[in-house]
């Protein structure tokens, strides 16, 4: 019996091992693998982005949901995040509830969101994606919001501002004008 049992919980581990690697899969084919950002870089990007109470903050691609919380709670912003992966949407799901946090996380392509309400949007993509984004970007985005790129620039766009983060990766703060 105990082994059987034993069976049945390596099963289930394996499962959802295999799950949460199609999950994480599926996301970096869609254009945003997952990789963390570090907390005091957005403190900084937000900073610098002149982020202000009421705002509405969207990060395309939210991860764990740690730029949502500093959005929310160290500016004031109303904050909306995008997710596709069902493993990392979960765990943001958790993240923010155990943060008390009013930010909402929504499990959607963020090629399928309508950023027009957007004040700031934040974003850490795959440079093959980029182009697409700043199509997107340039279509939906209303004059005076800012867009915070981490790591890879948008192609055409002129950043007004580069921030370097840790020596060798920089953020690119955009304005449409």
């Amino acid at each position: 019996m105990t082994s059987v049992i034993a069976l049945g919980i390596e099963a289930l581990v394996l499962m959802l091992a295999g799950a949460a690697f199609l999950s994480l899969f599926f996301a970096r084919r869609m254009g945003a693998p997952f990789f963390p950002t570090p907390s005091a870089a957005i403190s900084g990007a937000l900073r610098e982005a002149n982020l202000h109470t009421g705002e509405s903050f969207y990060d395309l691609g939210a991860g764990t949901g740690k730029a949502l919380i500093i959005a929310e709670k160290e500016f004031g912003a109303r904050a909306t995040g995008f997710e596709i992966s069902t493993l990392v949407y979960l765990i943001a799901q958790a993240n923010l509830f155990l943060h008390r946090s009013r930010a909402a996380i929504v499990k959607k392509n963020f090629f399928d969101a309508d950023l027009k309400n957007a004040d700031v949007v934040f974003c850490f993509l795959a440079i093959r994606t980029m182009q697409k984004m700043e199509d997107k970007i340039k279509a939906e985005l209303k004059p005076g919001a800012r867009i915070i790129v981490y790591a890879f620039p948008l192609p055409a766009m002129t950043p007004t501002k580069t921030i370097v983060v840790h020596g060798q990766w920089k953020m690119f703060l955009y304005r449409i004008d």
